[in-house]
């Protein structure tokens, strides 16, 4: 990969992280750069549109290096497919400005100042998605790695001044990576920047913001939990091959880490024994040809991680007899079924591995879920004309920000609000008539 550092237009060789001297200057040539106007915006998007055309090129080195680090990373094919379908949709020219006229409109607005995004650690791209309403909204912006190399937000600033021949963006980013927990690291930024972007977990969340300086807010994207909603009218009339396909797509889609992957699909007691058989061995046929020539997990500790639920699984079902494990010998993918649910998210170790629930009817799921409403993002479904106004109220009582089909889960648009707003209308002022 590429273990660079990027420093306001000009790019270092080498990924050593950094110091609390050199971030000072940084941050003072950051404050600088504040007090030049920025880029007009339709300059902002022609840049950005250039770079999502070089990557969508499959000659290009970007294109390549964007390959290999996904299919290194363990993603299956049809994900990669996938992925480089959306890129193409995100980066046009129509979708940034739609992206723009959602968010603000036509009101005048002025960049808050500094900005600094935090990428999350378990998810390829997250972090990518505020960094270009950073850039759109003409902020300064610093960027944090997750890892010395970079990954795919590594290649997106490499490809960034490859697209950006002028250096108007560039100079007004800086990308690089530090261990986390670094508290001099943090304290400087949390005493100078004026946004703070965090993708990642609980804790990464809560640290970010404590001890903040007057001026800084924390826009975050913590953990989610996505969840399907499949009744026994839903399942008529559909072909069990395509409906199978959709759930595995997303549960299958960057390894089930992303805020919007399927986690729990909840299905309705009433739909017979044998048509539910026939399903459940259909998403078993589908998990397998998805994974067939796919490594079974991407790290040790996903591995503990799923051997651990699996056999926690296999205790309740011999206690209780409420659930039931079916999996590979391998840790491609894995199923939980269970009969016994009364409340609460079921902890997932994620990576291909998904709760089945049963519920008698909605009122159920959403009494079990009441005291959940913070984790809650993505809800898909299979359901009747009828049954879906039910369904609406249901998700916006329990906090859903976005509802669609099986299948799109992994597809939200990147010019509608992520977990529930507009980071771009909160990295500006909006300026008075």
């Amino acid at each position: 990969m590429l273990n660079k550092t990027f420093q306001f237009g000009h790019i270092i060789e080498r990924a050593a992280p950094i110091n609390a001297t050199d971030l000072n200057t940084l941050i003072d040539t950051g404050k600088r750069a504040t007090l030049i106007t920025p880029p007009p915006l339709e300059k902002i998007i022609a840049i950005l549109a250039r770079l999502g055309a070089n990557w969508m090129d499959v000659k290009s080195p970007a294109n390549e290096l964007i390959q290999s680090h996904l299919v290194n990373a363990g993603i299956v094919s049809s994900s990669i497919e996938l992925f480089f379908n959306e890129i193409a949709k995100f980066f046009s020219k129509e979708a940034l400005e739609q992206r723009w006229r959602n968010a603000i409109g036509n009101r005048s607005a002025a960049p808050v100042g500094i900005v600094l995004h935090i990428g999350a650690t378990n998810t390829l791209v997250a972090g990518l998605d505020g960094l270009v309403d950073g850039l759109l909204s003409g902020n300064v912006n610093f960027y944090k790695f997750s890892s010395p190399d970079g990954g795919i937000p590594g290649i997106f600033i490499d490809s960034l001044f490859s697209a950006d021949e002028e250096k108007i963006l560039v100079s007004r980013l800086a990308a690089f990576w530090w261990k986390g927990g670094e508290k001099d690291i943090e304290a400087l930024f949390k005493a100078n920047v004026d946004r703070i972007i965090v993708w990642g977990g609980v804790d990464a969340v809560m640290s970010w913001k404590t001890d903040l300086g007057y001026s800084a807010q924390v826009l975050s994207h913590g953990p989610k939990y996505g969840i399907g909603v499949l009744t026994k009218a839903g399942l008529q009339g559909v072909k069990l091959e395509v409906l199978c396909k959709n759930i595995v797509m997303d549960v299958s889609m960057w390894d089930q880490k992303a805020c919007n992957s399927l986690q729990a699909l909840f299905i309705e007691d009433k739909i017979p024994a044998e048509q539910l058989q026939m399903f459940l061995d259909c998403l078993k046929l589908t998990f397998q040809a998805v994974y067939d020539d796919a490594p079974p997990v991407r790290t040790t500790d996903d591995y503990v991680d799923i051997l651990s639920a699996r056999e926690l699984i296999k205790a309740e079902g011999i206690i209780s007899d409420g659930v039931r494990l079916v999996c590979p010998v391998e840790n491609s993918w894995s199923m939980a079924l269970w009969t016994n649910w009364k409340s609460g998210l079921i902890p997932s170790p994620l990576c291909r591995f998904l709760h089945i629930v049963k519920f008698s009817d909605f009122s159920t799921i959403l009494q079990g879920l009441k005291d959940e409403k913070y984790w809650m993002q993505t809800m898909a479904y299979g359901a009747s004309e009828s049954e879906r106004a039910q369904l609406l109220s249901m998700a916006r009582i329990l906090g859903v920000t976005r509802l669609c089909s099986f299948g799109e889960m992994a597809l939200a648009s990147s010019v509608e609000p992520h977990d529930g707003s507009y980071d771009l209308a909160q990295l500006v002022s909006m300026m008075a008539n």
